[in-house]
This record gives C-alpha cells, structure tokens and sequence, in this order.
C-alpha cells in the first residue's frame, strides 16, 4: 500500500495525506514482465487543506472526506509502473490507453499468456475486474481481439487465440460488461506485435487486446473497491 503527500500551488497549499484507515477510492496498477507479475494500490484517505496567509501570519486548516475531490487527487497521483516495461499492463485510472488510438480504437487493456495457455493468472484477473468495472460503469462496446505467436498450424493457432479471447472477455463479463457490448475475435498467428523469430518475441505475441471505440469518453468515476 503507498502513502502519498502532495501539494497544490493554487495560491493555497493544500497537503494531502493517505490514510489506510480512512480509505473510499482507489487506483489498482498491475504489470506482468518476462520473470515475475505484480500489482500495487494508491489510495487517498482524509484531505487535510491548509492555507497561509503570504506573509506567513494567518493558517486554516480545513479536512475532506468529500469522494469526488479524492478521485480527482487521485488522477494527479504518479504511479510507479512504466507501462513499456511490462509484458501485461492492467490499470484502473482513467481508463488506461496504451500508446496512439487506431482505426481499432482505444486499447485499454493488454493480456498475455504462457504458451499454448489461454488461463488469466489471479493477480491479473484481481486487476482487470478494475478495468471492466470501468467499462461497465460507462457502457461501452468493448472489443476483445486473441492472438498468437507463429508456433503451430494455423487453424490451431485461429483457434487458441479465440479461446484466449473468450477468457478474457469472460472476465471481463464477470463485472458487468454485457454479452451485447462484447465483440470477440481472433486473429490467430496473423497480426504479431514482435518478431516471432525468437523468444521474446513470440511472448509478447501471445496476448488479448480490449479496445473500446475512438469516440468512447470516460465518466468522471472512481473505481471501486471489491
């Protein structure tokens, strides 16, 4: 659990301190590199405000427990994680988008998988039930496209990388997206992301992307705890 402080120069100074015992919002990261997965929280409890008059003769200290000003703390909050670093990245801020949009949309969420597997580990499952909640939460039609890395046929591979969609859209499903705002494909072996001529490469190959569409705007909402 990470304590922040934070300050806020808007002609006040405001100091912001977590407080587990008072937590309400939360942003949930998880990343999933090549040897080890991890995940981490940020919360905000009271906000205590203090302001002080210029020349030092005058503080007011005033507290909030007020849930939207927590949740717009919580935005200006850094998180650890570069996203690049990791093989799987899951966040539940914002809704997290990953690089430039395409003609596919916005990709919100990248999942990826052992080999020939198409299972979610339980860290990662814990983490995606932030984004779908999201997702959820905003009503958006959600994507959900399986890939695979060049080993095998390729009828087998068309199929591991549907299975490897369902998974994850069942996850998703699983905290309120809707079967009718789920579309779920396979590309098999046919769009890679990395070279298939080596290790590396195929296991970044192996993977589900969630896209939503490029006019989806995300509602001023904080996640919420499970």
């Amino acid at each position: 659990m990470s304590k922040i402080t934070t300050v806020l120069a808007l002609g006040t100074v405001c100091s912001l301190s977590a407080n587990a015992n008072e937590q309400s919002a939360y942003i949930t990261e998880y990343c999933g590199a090549k040897h080890y997965e991890y995940s981490h929280n940020i919360t905000i409890g009271e906000v205590q405000g203090i302001a002080t008059h210029r020349d030092g003769y005058l503080q007011v200290n005033d507290s909030s427990n007020d849930d939207a000003l927590k949740w717009e703390l919580l935005k200006l909050s850094a998180l650890i994680t570069n996203p690049e670093e990791c093989l799987t990245y899951i966040s539940n801020l914002g809704i997290a988008k990953f690089g430039e949009p395409t003609d596919k949309g916005y990709l919100v969420a990248r999942v990826h998988f052992a080999f020939d597997k198409y299972n979610i580990t339980p860290l990662a499952k814990k983490v995606l039930a932030g984004v779908a909640q999201q997702l959820a939460a905003n009503n958006f039609q959600v994507t959900v496209e399986g890939h695979t890395d060049w080993v095998g046929s390729e009828s087998y591979n068309q199929a591991l990388g549907m299975r490897r969609a369902e998974s994850t859209a069942g996850q998703l499903r699983g905290y309120g997206v809707t079967k009718q705002n789920t579309t779920i494909k396979s590309f098999g072996e046919s769009e890679p992301i990395a070279s298939n001529s080596n290790a590396d490469g195929r296991s970044q190959n192996r993977r589900s992307d969630v896209y939503i569409p490029l006019d989806s705007e995300v509602e001023n909402q904080q996640p919420q705890n499970e």
